[in-house]
């Protein structure tokens, strides 16, 4: 866990499990700057992403890292 007390900037980088053709929406999405990450993670262990644009994405905790 990522913990700091100076601000700090965050991206998404999307890393999927296995490739699918529902991807292709979310692929657009990679690099951009994180605006918040949700605390409620998934059944499938992802928590929401909402990026500096405004999309909202779910994500794995490691597909967010230092920008």
């Amino acid at each position: 866990m990522l913990v700091s007390s100076q601000p700090v900037s965050l991206v998404w980088v999307f890393r999927p499990d296995r490739p699918r053709p529902d991807h292709d929406p979310v692929i657009a999405q990679d690099g951009k700057p994180v605006h918040a990450v949700g605390r409620r993670v998934d059944e499938g262990g992802r928590v929401e992403i909402i990026l500096a644009d405004g999309a909202r994405v779910w994500a794995y905790r490691h597909e967010v890292v230092l920008g």
